[in-house]
């Protein structure tokens, strides 16, 4: 893997130089792993008059994911797309499920977050097909959880991945993009109800 690149694009939130992120605004914090910052050159193209801040990190894990969010305080967007677990030990589930109840949590009830499930190759002859249950699953319990169906997507388009099967060509990003910006659109139309 690439080696440690941070793109954080937050600098004006954490110095509380933000937009207003009352509940009609257009904003968005993106928190991932390298899948996220693949996919940040692509985003804004597809959510025009949006502000899209971005912290992702390669190799990041879940559990880093409440913390990121913490930082922004009441500067914390109105919707969180969230791409965490992809570094984890897909038998860690339990872990997984106790940083996305902490995301949630830091979300509150007026924010609404999207979550992409995991497309990668099993680790240890163990799938990450418990992590994306136990996503779905949450999802279905949360009005303001959204499962971002990337696994879906990309099994159809198998040609979208270089030689590791986790990451996208530019094509696949591209259209990554384009998907996540749709549910992040159904994201925001929940925070207005």
């Amino acid at each position: 893997m690439m080696g440690r690149v941070v793109l954080i694009a937050a600098v004006a939130a954490v110095l509380g130089a933000a937009p207003a992120q009352g509940a009609g605004s257009k904003s968005l914090l993106v928190v991932g792993d390298s899948l996220a910052v693949g996919t940040q050159p692509y985003l804004g193209h597809y959510l025009p008059g949006w502000h899209v801040t971005t912290s992702a990190t390669i190799s990041r894990h879940a559990p880093d994911g409440p913390g990121v969010m913490k930082r922004f305080g009441k500067h914390l967007p109105r919707v969180i797309f969230v791409n965490l677990g992809t570094n984890d030990s897909p038998g860690a589930i339990g872990q997984f499920l106790d940083s996305l109840r902490r995301v949630m949590e830091v979300a509150g009830p007026t924010r609404c977050v999207v979550w992409a499930d995991i497309v990668r190759p099993p680790v240890g002859g163990v799938s990450y097909s418990g992590i994306n249950h136990a996503l779905s699953v949450q999802a279905a319990k949360r009005r303001n959880l959204i499962k971002f169906k990337w696994k879906k997507l990309a099994s159809r388009h198998r040609g979208w991945f270089g030689p590791d099967g986790v990451h996208p060509t530019a094509t696949g990003y591209q259209v990554r993009a384009k998907a996540m910006a749709h549910n992040i659109r159904v994201c925001r139309k929940l925070t207005l109800r």
